[in-house]
């Protein structure tokens, strides 16, 4: 029996429960480095300081969300956000998907932000729901 594609809604309740989990681990994240690097300077920051500091929180969310989607769905083919929606992320085929595919499909997730989310729109008009993301990849969210 060929697996179903996840419904919109489970993949959009599934993205947000992931970003609300990603925006805690990242604000306690840039929180510790705050305070990590006034515990360490002797002096008060300047511009230039509060603009390093700024462009390394940035960093430091980017590789959070790409570690966190690349781990997850390459190794149990699932977020959190996707687990609790009974959601699966699979190669076209049915395989798991792996790491290096996870990889791409974040990568993926990364140009549909630079097409400010019309990569995402592939979404609505495709029956299997693959967004621009699972079409890089060679992925397909499924109902487990």
């Amino acid at each position: 029996m060929e697996p179903r594609p996840a419904p919109l809604w489970r993949l959009a309740a599934a993205a947000v429960a992931d970003a609300v989990l990603g925006i805690a681990a990242w604000s306690l994240a840039a929180m510790w480095l705050l305070i990590a690097l006034r515990l360490l300077r002797r002096r008060p920051p300047d511009v230039l300081d509060g603009l390093i500091l700024t462009l390394a929180v940035l960093l430091l969310g980017a590789v959070l969300h790409l570690v966190y989607h690349t781990v997850l769905v390459g190794g149990c083919g699932q977020t959190i956000g996707k687990m609790l929606l009974g959601i699966a992320v699979v190669r076209r085929d049915g395989a798991p998907a792996g790491y290096g595919r996870a990889l791409l499909r974040c990568l993926g997730g990364g140009l549909c932000l630079l097409t400010l989310g019309l990569g995402r729109l592939l979404m609505l008009g495709r029956r299997d729901h693959r967004g621009l993301a699972d079409l890089v990849a060679g992925t397909r969210p499924i109902l487990i």
